[in-house]
């Protein structure tokens, strides 16, 4: 197929066209990728970057406020013991069990008991007896509330490392605070999730202050942050709430990280901070790229041209020659094959499957055709046949059966002129009078009904006076029998109108009226009957109901069948179609041609 040869609008919707259109729509997106990937790729590195640091943020949020529900838990337990045994419990009497307690819980620093002045009863760790905490905000807020209280990060005195105190009130049955259980919970849990994570190198995990300050480092061994005691992360409370990360350089030695920072639950003030190293997974990224760019697009060559030819050679080939075949098929042409390609696969199969099909259908095609004919000719002739023998029979039944019921009739009534009544007694000559009256009548009918068949058979009417004198006779036979009044509007018809033509147009309207007093429910008919070049057209309506669609086309309707195919004898077109409540209108037109050219066709056929 040449392009050349091809309609605009049909080439733009040809298989070819659509695989051109396909393969330029895969080569758009890699030619796209050629000259943007550089930074595509660079905004995906940093927005994969961003999304693993909040990922950690997040693990490192989720196990703070797990650690402080951990410290609140214990001191409840710790404050329903002591409530419940008063000061003379062990977790005040022997520091022993808050060291065991201590040694169970390793995130915690410290845990202690203090008096309602803020002196230290006991702790687990040793702590000057003349230390106070009347300062501490956790102690100051436990005395004013019945549940365990959070305190804020401080620097610890003891340790130098940032702990969260938190506190609760220990009170009498008077509501009295008798005493405050207090415990510290340190960061070292940070380099426990880092180690679990498995983070990439370079990953670094800390908590600052609202001024940005390096409080603890998940992993000391970062040098470049443990050593810079002046590291500052500006706005940091702004970070955070953006939730946007922020490039820095570290000690201006030209390594760059990218920073997040999320805010601690229940750790006012404090801020999970998170560092990337952006150039080593700005490099990895790049190196990751340009591997993929170089493979992809030679792939995608070799891909987009290797898949066209063999479209072009293995498929596109034999689709057109069977699409031609195909289509020189559909419009008549019997003898159209198709090639049927080299090889045993899944096209020469459907190539065979189509010239198999195609020399069956012909087949059958030419049979068909052949038995239509054939038919058509025996119909007719059988109905040339039917009509002679109905003329026959209605001679013979007029001409004989008539004249011999009207002769016994005559002899009949002179019967009593031969038996005088003054030879026979009285009673039997009335009663002879009588059967003879009687017998006249049922002759009479007798006559009656076999002049009746004599013209359901073949109306004498239609071989005397022609076609048009029939239909306004059959039209005044039904007025007779019937409430329809029957409208006749007929042309000047030559009476020598071939006799197979007027039989069948005077059949055809006999049937629709025999239709109309059946099913129609009408009140008026309209029988015209005319003549143009060549044609004669013949129309029956009806002000009935209408006839419905299932009725016209359902097998059981032999009266319509019977008239359409007396039409194609003829080689006529018939219609019927009918409106609800509007009527029923039925339409013959047929070629004024003779009737024996019309046999000689069909028997030729």
């Amino acid at each position: 197929m040449n392009f050349n040869k091809l309609e605009p609008a049909a080439f733009l919707y040809s298989l070819r066209s659509r695989l051109l259109f396909l393969i330029c729509l895969a080569t758009l997106p890699a030619i796209l990728f050629t000259f943007l990937i550089a930074e595509n790729e660079r905004t995906s590195a940093l927005a994969r970057t961003e999304r693993d640091a909040l990922h950690l943020m997040g693990l490192a949020t989720q196990q703070h406020a797990y650690q402080i529900q951990g410290a609140r838990k214990l001191l409840s337990w710790l404050g329903v013991k002591l409530a419940r045994e008063g000061q003379q419990s062990p977790i005040i009497t022997d520091p022993d069990f808050l060291r065991a307690l201590l040694a169970g819980h390793p995130q915690l620093a410290n845990i202690g008991v203090l008096s309602p002045d803020g002196r230290v009863l006991t702790s687990a760790y040793p702590l000057s007896s003349y230390r106070s905490w009347k300062d501490n905000p956790a102690f100051l807020a436990a005395l004013h509330s019945e549940d365990v209280v959070v305190g804020k990060y401080i620097i610890s005195p003891i340790f130098d490392l940032p702990t969260l105190n938190h506190a609760y009130a220990i009170r009498d049955a008077d509501k009295n605070v008798f005493a405050v259980l207090f415990n510290g919970l340190d960061l070292g849990w940070l380099s426990e999730m880092v180690r679990k994570s498995n983070l990439p190198d370079g990953f670094s995990l800390f908590i600052a202050d609202g001024d940005g300050r390096v409080l603890a480092l998940a992993d000391p061994a970062h040098s470049e942050i443990t050593d810079n005691n002046e590291l500052r992360i500006p706005d940091i409370s702004g970070l955070s709430q953006s939730r946007h990360g922020k490039m820095m350089e570290i000690n201006g030695a030209g390594v760059r990280r990218f920073f997040v920072a999320a805010p601690l639950e229940d750790a006012s003030g404090l801020f999970t901070v998170v560092g990337i190293p952006y150039d080593q997974v700005l490099r990895q990224a790049n190196a990751a790229f340009y591997r993929t760019l170089i493979g992809l697009g030679i792939l995608t060559l070799f891909t987009i041209a290797t898949v066209f030819i063999a479209a072009e050679l293995g498929i596109l080939r034999g689709v057109r020659s069977l699409s031609r075949a195909a289509q020189r098929f559909g419009a008549g042409d019997l003898s159209a094959r198709a090639k049927v390609p080299r090889g045993n696969n899944e096209f020469a199969s459907l190539v065979t499957a189509f010239n198999t099909m195609a020399n069956s259908l012909a087949a059958r095609h030419l049979e068909a055709v052949d038995a239509q004919a054939r038919l058509r000719a025996l119909t007719s002739r059988l109905q040339v046949a039917g009509e002679a023998e109905a003329a026959r029979i209605s001679r013979e039944l007029h001409d004989e059966i008539g004249q011999v019921l009207t002769s016994l009739k005559i002899d009949l009534l002179r019967l009593p002129s031969h038996c005088p009544a003054t030879e026979l007694v009285r009673p039997c000559a009335a009663a002879l009078s009588e059967k003879v009256c009687a017998m006249s009548q049922q002759i009479s009918a007798a006559v009656d009904f076999v002049r009746k068949i004599s013209s359901d058979l073949r109306p004498g009417v239609l071989d005397k006076l022609g076609l048009t004198a029939a239909l306004e006779w059959q039209a005044h036979e039904i007025e007779a029998r019937t409430d329809l009044v029957v409208q006749v509007e007929a042309d000047d018809i030559d009476p020598s109108l071939d006799e197979l033509l007027s039989v069948t147009l005077f059949r055809i309207a006999q049937e629709s009226l025999t239709n109309v007093v059946r099913h129609a429910q009408a009140c008026v008919v309209e029988i015209g009957l005319v003549t143009t070049e060549g044609d004669i057209i013949l129309t029956v309506h009806d002000d009935g109901k209408g006839i419905e669609i299932d009725s016209i086309e359902s097998s059981e309707s032999l009266g319509i069948i019977g008239m359409r195919e007396r039409v194609m004898l003829l080689n006529g077109r018939f219609s019927i179609c009918g409106v609800p409540g509007q009527g029923t209108t039925v339409s013959v037109t047929v070629p004024m041609q003779s009737t024996a050219k019309i046999a000689d066709a069909h028997s030729a056929g």
